[in-house]
């Protein structure tokens, strides 16, 4: 590699001791977004943590793509590790590709399909339970319908799990791990607030329902069609169990959570957007009604529901799951022109790519058809990871994709979600960035008019 390489420059407003903690915490999506308009690489300073920030989305590419020079860690990555263990959201390195060879066949296009039908049927039981002007909490219904998609793929038979108690201390735990990676030290964490001491009951109640769930497949040994049994039942070459109790659990508590709290996300997110946007409402419908005619979406429908599927893209955009992601240089490196030394830790940023305007015209438009094939811009395709890339890229992107698609579609074909007048939705503060609260009035398709639906939920415009 030739040209000059030099160290990146510290990015101002530093304090003592905090450094740039302060801002981070205040408002995050902010601060990553600000230091997008510096250096490609910039250092700043988490209470005395150095920190690398990555602004550039090739350099960003890259970091994601090298994961010999840039490994999983970093006190961010740590806070992750310390609740999902070695799951595949955090493990890395030889152990990572085996438990990733081990998983793949999981998600072939084939057992896709196989879990899509399970998920229409959920998402139909869902459209039959709401009844005409009811006002329905959205973000709970979502979180209930993601959670039961989720536990099929993994457990056949979750009905069992309190599934209303565990989307409950999933929402602590993201939200007590979001101040943890914000904050300028873990030395708060350990005091005895109310919020610890709920943040812990929530951890240990997750991990419990989790240790039992794995406890029953270990003693039964049958193979019941879902990914836990294929986990269970994987073997090495010698005949013994691929993965100990441990991994097991660590696989499921990933999965569990990331397969519903984000997918619940995106589709509350979407909602609003769509309530927020007649015309994008109008589109959808006519979308609907002409691919599904009111029945239920399949996944042999996903290839005609062309906007509906940008209408998801955007959402994952404009409402990005995620602000932020460490990793750990493990040799002297270069991005770009600059150099990272051995040890440092790297910080970047879907959220700031996503908001960036140089990268996406009017980036803070909800605007579905930027995603058209001629109108998308080769940058902006390249800055969109919602999903990650290369080694580490989401082994569940076409379900979650197949199962945002068919959900959407399905409940738009049969209602109209209209705001709730005067009520202010505002991100949460958590690691996924969920809706505080989603009320919204069911209006059946083709009962009242239109008129019905044009008030606009007041939205609050801080991320974070």
């Amino acid at each position: 590699m030739s040209g000059v390489v030099r160290p990146p420059g510290t990015y101002p407003g530093a304090l003592p001791l905090l450094g740039h903690a302060l801002r981070m915490k205040r408002n995050p999506g902010s601060f990553l977004l600000e230091l997008q308009s510096g250096e490609p690489v910039v250092r700043i300073r988490l209470g005395r943590e150095p920190m690398y920030v990555v602004n550039d989305p090739d350099l960003v590419r890259d970091v994601m793509r090298r994961p010999d020079a840039f490994a999983r860690g970093g006190p961010i990555a740590e806070r992750f590790r310390q609740m999902f263990g070695n799951g595949l959201g955090i493990s890395d390195g030889p152990f990572h590709r085996r438990q990733r060879r081990l998983i793949l066949s999981a998600f072939h296009h084939g057992r896709i399909a196989d879990y899509v039908a399970v998920m229409s049927g959920h998402v139909e039981d869902k459209a039959a339970s709401w009844r005409d002007g009811q006002r329905v909490a959205v973000h709970e219904e979502m979180d209930e319908l993601a959670l039961a998609n989720i536990v099929r793929v993994i457990v056949a038979d979750g009905a069992t799990l309190d599934r209303a108690r565990f989307m409950a201390a999933t929402a602590v735990v993201l939200g007590g791990l979001f101040r943890r990676m914000t904050g300028a030290g873990a030395v708060f964490t350990r005091l005895p607030t109310p919020g610890n001491r709920r943040y812990r009951e929530a951890e240990a109640f997750l991990r419990r329902t989790i240790e039992a769930v794995v406890d029953d497949y270990l003693a039964t040994g049958t193979d019941r069609g879902d990914l836990l049994s294929k986990m269970v039942l994987a073997r090495d070459d010698d005949g013994r169990p691929a993965m100990s109790d441990r991994q097991l659990h660590d696989e499921v508590m990933t999965f569990l959570i990331a397969g519903s709290n984000t997918v619940s996300n995106t589709l509350s997110w979407a909602f609003h957007e769509i309530g927020a946007h007649p015309d994008v409402e109008r589109r959808l419908h006519e979308e609907v009604d002409r691919v599904l005619a009111g029945r239920t979406a399949t996944y042999q429908d996903i290839d005609r529901l062309e906007y509906t599927r940008r209408l998801i893209t955007e959402t994952l955009r404009h409402r990005t799951q995620g602000l932020f992601q460490s990793r750990v240089a493990t040799v002297d490196s270069r991005l770009g022109g600059y150099h990272v030394p051995a040890g440092a830790v790297v910080l970047y940023s879907a959220y700031a790519l996503n908001h960036n305007p140089r990268i996406h015209a009017d980036a803070e438009r909800f605007d579905p058809d930027r995603w058209l094939p001629e109108r998308v811009d080769p940058v902006a395709r390249g800055a969109f990871l919602p999903f990650g890339t290369g080694l580490h890229g989401c082994l569940g992107e076409g379900l979650s994709r197949a199962e945002l698609t068919v959900s959407l579609a399905t409940i738009a074909a049969r209602w109209r979600l209209v705001p709730v007048p005067g009520h202010r939705v505002r991100p949460k503060p958590a690691v996924t960035m969920p809706v505080n609260a989603l009320p919204m009035i069911a209006h059946s398709r083709g009962v009242g008019s239109r008129a019905d639906g044009l008030a606009v939920a007041r939205e609050d415009p801080g991320h974070g």
